[in-house]
């Protein structure tokens, strides 16, 4: 702070700073945002021409240039950056009511060159860190700054370094969601989805013409096939890519927290709800729902399902007030979605809302030729391409029937691979029940000896990276905690 103090102001002063701060803390904009504070900052203390200056690093970076009467000014150099570099220098204000007589910069080739009169600069400071500076000048004597305006200025440029930081870390959040969804948009792109059998051409035309619309999407098929990843294929390579993709896992909950979850609550709906909680509808808003393993949903919660997906509509839990939101539905069932109906455990009419496209994701059995691919991918995936398969250990992956298909065949390469000391993974190295041997030392291994040996091998080669030792060993984060602590690691 200048000297002085902010009691000095007028309490109509303190009002004006009030509003300014409300109305600039309600720009999102940086660009709007700056080009404000310049205006509020000439018309406040009656400057001729103003000049919002950001650091960019060691740069001196002039964002706006303006003049009394909110036009652009012409030449944004037109700056003495001898006082720039001053109140950069020390983060402290300058004031001269008459650069060109005072001592510390009527030397300025600047103040000369551009007939600059009266200068007052103040620092932009956010917790210590100085952001950029406000200039403002004056080439006559009709206008000359005092200790009042830049002690207004200073209280001002408090609050403007606060909104400034804001929208810049808005800016920054905005630009690392565009990137991460261009990261995923690739991640879950068509290179994601491996396989060229005419088995998965047939599901991946019917995916690429149901992608670009915004129909309900209904994928039936056994678990570890790759429903997820279809579904966020449709998401991440549809109009929808820029609103979140939010999944749930409909068997996780009982009926009441499902309910819950889904559609949210309103403080006090019943006990332990302290305050408003927005369901995941509400979160889904302008994306895409994926509703994992439909068929476990209750029949009390399917009625409020079904309305959401005729209408678009909801009620919070405990609340009368309707909600609306624009949610594109994908889900997934491993079990036969008609057949449930028959049985009277799924409604009919949610059912028919739901498959307006049905898909069916063939098991890995029905496309065996996929499979030398997705082993490949899986070695890339883990060991960079270090590791290779031999053609024996291959014929033994195809010959094995694969209940737990895509996922099963994943952490098989993976448990491989960290049964495997050199670059080729032989039948030996894959579990007992595909390459159909027991594993033999000097005397015959306990389960929890080769679980054991897993887990050393896994940290060994991650170098002790818990989580991917745990991706590599197809466990979870937690499991491998509690066997680290089972067997004394």
């Amino acid at each position: 702070m200048v000297q002085g103090s902010i009691e000095a102001l007028t309490k109509e002063e303190l009002l004006q700073l009030y509003r300014v701060a409300r109305k600039i803390n309600s720009i999102e904009d940086l660009k709007q945002l700056l080009s404000e504070v310049m205006d509020i900052a000439i018309e406040t203390v009656g400057a001729e021409r103003g000049f919002l200056v950001l650091l960019e690093g060691d740069e001196i970076s002039v964002r706006v240039a303006r003049g009394m009467d909110k036009e652009d000014v012409e030449n944004p150099e037109e700056i003495s950056y001898t006082i720039l570099k001053e109140v950069v220098k020390t983060k402290k204000p300058v004031l001269t009511a008459n650069a060109k007589s005072d001592p510390r910069f009527s030397g300025a080739q600047s103040v000369l060159l551009y007939n600059i009169l009266s200068i007052v600069a103040v620092p932009l400071i956010k917790k210590g860190r100085l952001v950029g500076v406000i200039y403002l000048d004056s080439r006559t004597q009709k206008r000359t700054f005092t200790e009042h305006d830049l002690l207004f200025l200073s209280s001002f440029a408090d609050l403007a370094a606060i909104a400034i930081e804001n929208a810049e870390a808005r800016e920054k959040l905005e630009l690392e969601n565009i990137r991460l969804r261009g990261v995923l948009g690739e991640k879950f792109g068509r290179a994601s989805i491996v396989g060229k059998s005419k088995a998965l051409m047939e599901v991946m035309e019917m995916v690429e013409r149901v992608k670009l619309t915004d129909v309900p999407v209904l994928l039936e098929g056994e678990s570890g096939v790759g429903k997820e990843l279809i579904a966020r294929y449709i998401h991440f390579t549809g109009p929808r890519r820029k609103g979140p993709f939010v999944p749930i896992y409909c068997g996780a909950f009982p009926e009441t927290l499902l309910e819950s979850e889904l559609f949210g609550y309103k403080k006090g709906a019943f006990t332990g709800a302290v305050e408003d909680k927005k369901g995941l509808f509400e979160e889904a808003d302008g994306g895409t729902f994926f509703l994992d393993e439909v068929s476990e949903i209750p029949a009390g919660v399917q009625v409020k399902l079904l309305r959401v997906l005729e209408e678009g509509k909801f009620r919070r839990l405990g609340e009368t007030k309707e909600r609306q939101v624009d949610v594109r539905i994908i889900s997934a069932t491993n079990r036969i979605l008609e057949h449930e109906v028959t049985e009277g455990r799924f409604r009919q009419d949610l059912y028919y809302r739901l498959k307006v496209v049905k898909i069916r994701i063939p098991p890995l059995r029905e496309r065996r030729e996929d499979i030398p691919l997705l082993v490949e991918h899986f070695l890339e995936l883990f060991t960079g391409g270090e590791k290779k398969i031999t053609p024996r250990a291959l014929e033994a992956l195809m010959e094995y029937d694969w209940p737990g298909n895509v996922r099963e065949l994943e952490n098989t390469i993976s448990y491989a691979v960290v049964m495997c000391r050199d670059d080729k993974i032989d039948v030996k190295h894959l579990p007992p029940e595909i390459s159909g041997e027991v594993i033999h030392t000097e005397k015959p291994r306990t389960l929890r000896e080769i679980e054991r040996e897993a887990i050393i091998q896994a940290l060994a080669s991650t170098g002790g990276n818990k989580k991917k030792a745990a991706e590599l060993l197809g466990i979870s984060t937690k499991t491998l905690y509690n066997k680290i602590k089972e067997y004394g690691l």
